[in-house]
């Protein structure tokens, strides 16, 4: 059941995930900065792709802490797929759209692709070309973010408000 008090709890933990999503970004362009001047080792390739990953990490848990909240079902194939297109719907009288910008969603998509292909990288290496085309594509969400959460948040506030 919603109430006043869980979406002032769900507001607090989606801060909390953003403070951990702007130490990530601090860590993502340490990463960056390494291998764009010119440290091309596999290893400094695999640390940006580990930031890219703990960042779609981030996301995906603020996306189940709000699908949760509001009683989201999620179908139990395909589930991480769903998680994101569903945190781009409105749902009238339940709850605001996270992702309203459809870029914003693409993106998001491709960084959850991007951490399937990472998390399963068996006796491959990374590819070089998809991997930065992905830093690109996070580098860009990463921008936006802070306003995401920040206007998703005040949505809830209002919602908490007539709740009050």
């Amino acid at each position: 059941m919603r109430t006043r008090e869980g979406l002032l709890t769900l507001i607090a933990e989606l801060n909390g995930n953003l403070a951990e999503l702007r130490r990530l970004d601090a860590l993502n362009r340490r990463a960056w900065e390494r291998f764009s001047a010119g440290a091309n080792d596999l290893l400094d390739l695999a640390a940006l792709a580990f930031t890219i990953h703990g960042i779609y990490g981030v996301l995906e848990n603020s996306f189940l802490r709000v699908s949760k909240f509001f009683e989201n079902n999620l179908p139990p194939d395909a589930w991480h797929k769903a998680l994101v297109e569903r945190m781009a719907l409105e749902i009238p009288g339940l709850r605001p759209a996270f992702l309203s910008e459809p870029t914003d969603r693409k993106r998001v998509m491709e960084l959850l692709k991007f951490r399937h292909r990472f998390r399963n990288l068996y006796g491959e290496d990374l590819d070089v070309t998809k991997t930065l085309a992905v830093q690109q594509m996070t580098r860009a969400l990463l921008e936006r973010l802070p306003g995401i959460y920040s206007e998703y948040c005040e949505k809830l506030r209002l919602i908490a408000e007539q709740l009050a």
